[in-house]
């Protein structure tokens, strides 16, 4: 829930300020997404580690694509791509969300011990269905968008 607040903000500055997103960014956005289906399908389908490697490989992902966006804008005075938000770029601040998910995930995966109830799948409460519709809500959110700012592709003229 914590990660799809964080896209819905992006989305709120992206519709409020009228910036547009640049493809790094919807990257950033789509690493986020991943993220957080590992939790989801812990959830759902009860404790994996693939389920966490998962999120592991999208938050690398999306830390890598924040990293290079980062190192696009670090010159001195080189212009930064959006307005800054308590002091950062939405780009640093995706970067930081990363490093904290890499992070976390690896506290999950050394405090997991695995049951054998762990793959047994599960009855979702309100709160999982919940963090399952504001996933849902933002990846569908995120699909119009990207179509809307890329289209579905054209042929070059041959």
């Amino acid at each position: 829930m914590v990660l799809a607040a964080v896209i819905m903000g992006a989305y709120y500055i992206q519709f409020s300020k009228h910036e547009e997103p640049c493809p790094l960014c919807m990257l950033q956005r789509l690493g986020m997404i991943g993220v957080a289906i590992g939790p989801l399908l812990n959830l759902r389908f009860g404790m994996s580690t693939s389920h966490y490697a998962i999120s592991l490989f999208s938050a690398i992902l999306g830390a890598s694509v924040s990293l290079r966006q980062i190192c696009l804008h670090i010159c001195p005075g080189s212009p930064t791509f959006g307005e800054p938000t308590f002091g950062l770029s939405l780009y640093t601040w995706a970067f930081l969300v990363f490093v904290t998910s890499i992070f976390m995930i690896g506290v999950l995966l050394l405090l997991h011990k695995p049951a054998k109830e762990d793959l047994q799948p599960r009855k979702v409460g309100m709160l999982g269905m919940v963090a399952f519709g504001l996933i849902f809500l933002v990846a569908f959110v995120d699909i119009i968008t990207t179509f809307q700012h890329c289209g579905f592709g054209t042929c070059p003229d041959s």
